[in-house]
């Protein structure tokens, strides 16, 4: 099965972030639903469901306490001159920290891509080249809102015809205060 490691954004967050999307071409790219937004810890790729439950327990290892990410400004992957992937940017030494653990817990067991992480939050994926400074230009300074973070997700991804499916395997809450 395809997972991620993921942090669930709220409504409100996602709303704000699908109407700034709408100011992006309609065509040579592939925009994600808001409802399906959200800021990936860690890609996984395919896991067998043997390494199932090891990669819980593992998952299940990670403390951390509730912290607060803002949600703004925007860019591109892998720069503005060459768009692959626009996205909202994040702010947040508490998520940089735990990516940090969730990485350190997987101990490269179940690590697919070994990229540093980049907190942000996909809003689409380009397929044609286009010209987006109108875009970067409005939305640069942007902010789109203030989350607390309580918990981080295991998710699994089922790619299908109209785009991909998400379904929470596992949910991990942060220790309280």
């Amino acid at each position: 099965m395809r997972l991620f490691v993921a942090v669930e954004l709220p409504g409100k967050i996602r709303r704000r972030l699908g109407e700034a999307a709408k100011d992006l071409p309609e065509n040579g790219l592939k925009k994600v639903e808001s409802g399906k937004m959200h800021i990936s810890l860690k890609f996984l790729g395919e896991v067998g469901e043997g390494e199932l439950d090891r990669l819980i327990k593992s998952l299940g290892n990670v403390e951390f306490f509730p912290f607060f990410v803002e949600v703004e400004g925007v860019g591109a992957f892998p720069s503005r001159e060459y768009v692959r992937v626009i996205w909202a940017g994040t702010k947040s030494r508490g998520l940089d920290e735990l990516a940090e653990k969730v990485e350190k817990a997987l101990g490269g067991l179940f690590s697919r891509e070994n990229r540093a992480f980049s907190g942000h939050v996909t809003l689409a994926r380009v397929r044609k080249k286009s010209d987006f400074s109108g875009f970067f230009g409005k939305y640069d300074m942007e902010k789109f809102g203030k989350l607390q973070v309580n918990k981080f997700m295991l998710m699994k991804s089922v790619l299908q015809r109209g785009g991909s499916e998400y379904s929470v395997v596992a949910e991990f809450p942060a220790k309280s205060t």
